[in-house]
């Protein structure tokens, strides 16, 4: 069979993405000069993305938060160069002796003359460039950027151990090793950016403090870190304090005061110690680790860390030198994949927002069902309140029961929508009555989950530019999206680490009459067309009448994809032309089955596998194996009282389908059909 193409979209241009988490580095005990490696600065400041677009300039700290008025004369020194892009660098303050100092730029100092340090750029006007190697993109940069000024570029070396010995005579705070070819990988820490600095020196979340015998407001500060998600106990810190500003920190401390330790493991103090929540960060400075990995003297406070994570702080431990010997000198070097990313990621597990509903928001709707039971329950250290769990969804299963089965099966659908913003599509009055659709959560989110901001494409009256997707990484969330009404999960083919770029190609096999008998034909003929182009296809159960096809693909933006899956849709169609139709037009259809492209856009959803579905009965969207789709393959045999006998016997038949391999293998046979 030839495959005819059709004309599809060109590939626009990358906007301008709206955040970036930066880039992280993995820490080494030891400077090192190797082939292939160059050596920066390791600046001691306030580490800043910043974006401009025309007049506009944004400057974001790591969480994402807007510090442009905070930074106001590095804002203004932006605007005056040439260009729009997106870099990288840390925004730093010099004292009187001329010596960086993090207190100043911390307090945004209005008489501490500041430098913004550039070394990165991710985008230029109109083109990402995150996937283009670091001495390509350093080139690129060092020519944006003005020479003199408070914007600087920050030069890069190539022996790491002078630039270290230097460093520690000029009291900086320590070097960046970053291997040349490295391609910028958002909010990821791994073996190509690595730090090596002069003094021990790290966050920790405060989780309490230690009373004072001697008449000061506090003795020590007890900090940790997570490791594996608990907050693991490290140290005490009490020097490094201005005795005026103890008082201050103690009443604060005191506002978020709780009764029991919030760390995992056992706290050693000698005098009465008081709890915290761990929302608040800090810098501390330390001598030596024990073998156990705490502090062995009391650290030394250095300064609040405002811009930061108190989640995102982990128990950070040097590569052994073993380790270090692996990433340094027998590592391949990293080969820039063909097509360009851009991503964005905001991770903010406890943001305060209006709760005012805006414009046309479904909220209000919602928030005005009457409750006629509540009941609050834990679920992995976060309170839930379930209401209503008695209404009868369908004939003879209960709201209750729904929950119980999303409970049940988290551990196989987790996976599937892990770090995937959802679009909320809710039933509040029954499985198959119209529902209310919800994207921008208004700042209505339990504590334990997680949201993704993105600027609004098409700004309404009345709304916030910014939408903050729910994004669901635990039990507890997807328990609380059954209980808000949810019957469905629908999360983006694109995670909130790479949101510009999907990670599959989705063909839906959508029955204009409910007939899923030309389902299954067209499921069959669709592996046909597989077989022939070398494509590994993964297939499940729609749910309701159809199936979903999903194609394991990377490198593509959203125009490839959806051209890709234009191009598939009419192979398919091509081998069974007398039932199905690519016609765009319900009109045009008539009582074929549509083979449909159209779920490849940003922000475009699908059910997950493993949801159950609004349908007539409780089905779930189940994963098949291709050898099962045939005649007498009966969706409805998948619901949720029976899919887990199914799981004992099969188990997860999807759970590889995030292998690497496969996607690039993928996308090699699909780069024909993207142009």
């Amino acid at each position: 069979m030839t495959v005819k193409k059709k004309s599809v979209p060109s590939a626009e241009k990358t906007r301008i993405p709206a955040i970036i988490k930066p880039m992280l580095c993995t820490l080494v005990a030891k400077p090192f000069t190797a082939p292939g490696w160059i050596y920066e600065v390791k600046w001691d400041g306030y580490r800043i993305i910043a974006y401009k677009n025309g007049k506009n300039v944004t400057l974001r700290s790591r969480k994402g938060l807007d510090y442009t008025a905070r930074y106001a004369v590095v804002s203004n020194a932006i605007k005056k160069i040439t260009g729009d892009f997106v870099i990288d660098g840390e925004v730093v303050a010099f004292d009187e002796q001329g010596k960086v100092n993090f207190d100043l730029v911390q307090k945004a100092n209005p008489d501490a003359p500041l430098a913004y340090y550039v070394f990165d750029i991710l985008w230029k006007d109109g083109s990402s460039l995150m996937n283009r190697p670091l001495s390509e993109r350093k080139t690129i940069l060092e020519k944006a950027l003005p020479k003199t000024g408070i914007i600087k570029y920050s030069a890069s070396f190539t022996d790491g151990i002078a630039l270290f010995e230097q460093a520690k005579k000029m009291e900086l705070e320590g070097i960046i090793a970053k291997r040349e070819d490295s391609v910028y990988v958002p909010d990821k820490r791994g073996g190509d950016w690595l730090k090596i600095t002069t003094k021990r020196r790290q966050e920790f979340v405060i989780g309490g403090w230690a009373e004072s015998s001697r008449g000061r407001s506090f003795k020590t500060l007890i900090f940790g870190a997570y490791d594996n998600g608990k907050l693991i106990w490290v140290g005490h810190g009490g020097g490094g304090f201005k005795e005026k500003e103890m008082p201050g920190i103690l009443q604060e401390l005191k506002k978020i005061e709780i009764k029991r330790s919030p760390f995992a493991n056992e706290v050693e103090y000698d005098t009465p110690a008081h709890w915290v929540k761990p929302v608040k960060v800090a810098i501390f400075e330390y001598a030596t680790l024990t073998a156990s990995g705490k502090i062995r003297k009391p650290a030394t406070f250095k300064g609040w860390r405002y811009d930061k994570d108190a989640n995102d702080v982990l128990l950070e431990k040097p590569m052994s030198e073993e380790q270090e010997k692996q990433v340094v000198e027998l590592k391949e070097p990293a080969k820039p994949k063909k097509k360009a990313t851009s991503s964005q990621r905001r991770k903010e597990t406890n943001v305060k927002r209006p709760k005012e509903a805006t414009g046309e928001s479904n909220w209000p709707k919602l928030e005005k069902i009457q409750i006629t039971s509540k009941d609050q329950v834990k679920i992995d250290g976060c309170t839930l309140v379930l209401t209503n769990i008695e209404r009868e969804l369908w004939d003879g299963v209960y709201k209750s029961d729904l929950i119980t089965y999303y409970n049940n099966i988290a551990e196989y659908i987790l996976p599937h929508i892990k770090n995937r913003p959802l679009s909320l599509h809710i039933k509040p009055y029954s499985p198959t009555a119209a529902g209310l659709y919800i994207k921008d959560m208004e700042g209505r989110q339990p504590e334990c989950a997680e949201i993704f901001s993105t600027h609004r494409k098409h700004p309404k009256p009345g709304k916030r530019n910014i939408i903050d997707y729910l994004v669901c990484n635990n039990r507890a969330t997807l328990l609380y999206l059954i209980n808000l009404g949810c019957i469905d999960i629908n999360p983006w083919t694109s995670s909130v680490s790479d949101y510009l770029h999907p990670n599959f190609i989705v063909i839906d096999l959508d029955p204009s009459d409910e007939d899923f008998g030309k389902a299954i034909t067209t499921a069959q003929a669709a592996k046909e067309f597989f077989d022939k182009q070398k494509l590994k296809a993964y297939i499940k159960t729609s749910g309701k009448t159809g199936m979903h096809i999903f194609l394991p693909c990377t490198g593509f933006d959203f125009p490839q994809a959806r051209a890709a899956a234009i191009v598939i849709c009419e192979g398919i169609h091509e081998l069974v032309p007398g039932i199905t139709t690519t016609a765009v037009s319900i009109d045009q259809r008539g009582k074929k089955l549509y083979v449909d492209p159209n779920q490849n856009d940003e922000a475009d959803t699908v059910a997950s596998a493993y949801s159950c579905r609004p349908f007539k009965i409780p089905t779930v969207s189940t994963p098949l194996e291709w050898k099962e789709v045939k005649s007498n393959l009966d969706p409805h045999h998948f619901t949720i009282k029976t899919i887990f006998k199914r799981l004992e016997k099969k188990r997860d038949l999807w759970k590889d389908i995030f292998d690497s391999k496969t996607a690039e293998a993928n996308s090699r046979s699909l780069i024909k059909f993207t142009a």
